[in-house]
C-alpha cells in the first residue's frame, strides 16, 4: 500500500495514503480497521493485479465513486456511474434544512416532494428515508442519470414511492400544478469561463451538463424560478443548491418568483442553500 500511496502522490492525488487505503478495503470488502490491522497479510498475485488496476485509475485522476461504483451520502450507499454527477457532502446541508422545515411545515402529511435535476437520486431518496410521509417525482433531463437513479430506489426498497420523469426542469409535471408542498433542486450552477479551471476529476469525468449554466452559472435557476410556484401548494418550500458567490443574485430571483427568501451555509461557512416560502396569494 506504501507504494501504491507514492504512486498517487506523485499524480497529485490530495490524500494519497487514505485514497490507496480506500482502494485495497473496497477490493476485499473490508473496513480500514480491519485492514491496518493486518497490513503484514499479502494479497494474492491476482488480488495485486486487480489492487494496481484500481491504482493505475486513480493515478489517471479517475474519481473514487466511479472507480468503486459507490458514492455514500446521508449514511447511505449510493451507486454511481459517469453519466452521473457524484454526490457532495456539502448537499447534505440541503437535504437537512428540507426534512427539517418540512416537518415544521406539513407536520404529518403525506406531501408530494419533487427533484428536479436527480442524477443519482441522492437528494430525493434520502428525503424519502427520512420523510416516511412523503412521495417523490424524481425528474431528469437524462435517461442515463434516471437509470441509475432507478437502481438506487430499488436498492432501498423506494420503488412505490417515487415516479421518475424524463424531462426539462418542471416541464414533465404539469399534472402536479399547485400539488407540491417541495421542490429540492441541486441544478448546475458552474459559470462556463471557470468550467476549465477545475480539477481533472470533474472535467475529464463528471457530466458537463450536470455543472455549467451559461455564462453566469445561473441559467437553470432562473427558468427554474420562474415557473416553480405555479406547482407549489401555498406555503410551499423550495430549496435549491448554489456557488459559493451566487446567494444575493438566487435570493433576488426568489423574490421575484413570488418566494421569501433564506441563506443557508455549510459547514465550512460558505453559502450554499438558498431556500424559501411560496408567498401567500401566489398562484
Amino acid at each position: 500500500m506504501q507504494r501504491a500511496a507514492a504512486t498517487l502522490k506523485e499524480a497529485g492525488i490530495q490524500q494519497p495514503w487514505f485514497e490507496a487505503q480506500l482502494l485495497l478495503c473496497w477490493l476485499l470488502g473490508k473496513t480500514q480497521a480491519e485492514v491496518l490491522a493486518r497490513q503484514e497479510d499479502l494479497l494474492t498475485d491476482q488480488q495485486a493485479r486487480q489492487y494496481w488496476h484500481l491504482v493505475e485509475q486513480r493515478k489517471k485522476r479517475r474519481p473514487l465513486a466511479y472507480i468503486t461504483g459507490v458514492r455514500p451520502f446521508m449514511g447511505w450507499d449510493f451507486h454511481v456511474t459517469e453519466a452521473v454527477l457524484i454526490p457532495r457532502p456539502e448537499t447534505e446541508v440541503l437535504v437537512e434544512l428540507a426534512v427539517q422545515q418540512v416537518n415544521k411545515h406539513f407536520p404529518g402529511e403525506e406531501v408530494c416532494i419533487a427533484d428536479i435535476g436527480t442524477g443519482c437520486g441522492a437528494i430525493g431518496l434520502s428525503l424519502l428515508m427520512l420523510l416516511p410521509s412523503a412521495r417523490l417525482c424524481a425528474v431528469d433531463s437524462s435517461p442515463a442519470a434516471l437509470a441509475i437513479a432507478k437502481k438506487n430506489a430499488a436498492k432501498f426498497g423506494l420503488q412505490q414511492r417515487v415516479t421518475f420523469f424524463q424531462g426539462d426542469l418542471l416541464s414533465p409535471l404539469e399534472k402536479y400544478r399547485g400539488k407540491l408542498a417541495c421542490i429540492v433542486a441541486n441544478l448546475p450552477y458552474i459559470p462556463q469561463d471557470e468550467y476549465a479551471a477545475l480539477q481533472p476529476e470533474i472535467t475529464e469525468y463528471e457530466p458537463r451538463d450536470a455543472l455549467v449554466s451559461g455564462e453566469d452559472g445561473l441559467w437553470h435557476y432562473r427558468r427554474l424560478l420562474s415557473k416553480a410556484h405555479h406547482y407549489m401548494v401555498a406555503g410551499g418550500l423550495l430549496l435549491v443548491e448554489i456557488g459559493c458567490c451566487q446567494g444575493r443574485e438566487v435570493q433576488e430571483m426568489f423574490r421575484q418568483g413570488g418566494f421569501s427568501p433564506r441563506l443557508a451555509k455549510d459547514l465550512a461557512g460558505r453559502d450554499r442553500v438558498v431556500w424559501g416560502i411560496k408567498t401567500p396569494g401566489v398562484y
